[in-house]
C-alpha cells in the first residue's frame, strides 16, 4: 500500500504540476529546480471491527523552488496543492494539509488514510468439533 500510494501521489503531482522534477528519495547532489521530493513518514495503523484496520499515513512533499521570489513561488504551489491535492487518485481523502515555507524551500504535510478489510476465500467451515461436514449436491 505505501509504495502504491506514494506512486500515486508522484502521479499526480506531475499532472498538475506539469515538467517538474519529482523524486521519491533524497537527494545528496544534483538537485534540479523546480523539484518535488515526497516521502512517507509515518504509518499508523488502529485495529476496527469487523477484521478490519484503519491505516493512516503521514505525507511530506517537498518543493525546492527556482526563481528568486521564493515566497511568491512557494504560496502558488501550496494554492496548487490546496486546489487539486484534495483526494489522491480520486479516491483517497488528504486530512489536515499543511504548508510551510523554511530554509527558501516549502514543505507540505498532509495524511491519508484507508480502510483495510481481511477478505476470507474459501469454504467458511469443514468440520465442526472433529466432524466432517459434507454438502449435498
Amino acid at each position: 500500500m505505501v509504495n502504491n500510494l506514494k506512486s500515486l501521489i508522484i502521479r499526480q503531482i506531475k499532472e498538475v504540476s506539469g515538467n517538474v522534477k519529482v523524486y521519491d528519495e533524497p537527494v545528496r547532489q544534483g538537485l534540479v529546480t523546480p523539484a518535488f521530493l515526497v516521502l512517507i513518514f509515518n504509518n499508523h495503523q488502529e485495529l476496527q471491527l469487523a477484521k478490519s484496520v484503519k491505516r493512516t499515513y503521514s505525507i511530506n512533499v517537498t518543493y525546492f523552488p527556482s526563481t528568486k521570489d521564493i515566497r511568491s513561488e512557494c504560496d502558488d504551489v501550496f494554492e496548487l496543492f490546496q486546489t487539486e491535492f484534495r483526494y489522491i487518485a480520486d479516491k483517497h481523502h488528504v486530512h489536515e494539509i499543511e504548508g510551510v515555507v523554511s530554509d527558501d524551500v516549502l514543505v507540505i504535510t498532509f495524511t491519508v488514510q484507508a480502510l483495510l478489510r481481511e477478505v476470507v476465500d474459501g469454504t467458511k467451515m469443514q468440520t465442526l468439533g472433529g466432524v466432517t461436514v459434507e454438502f449435498k449436491k
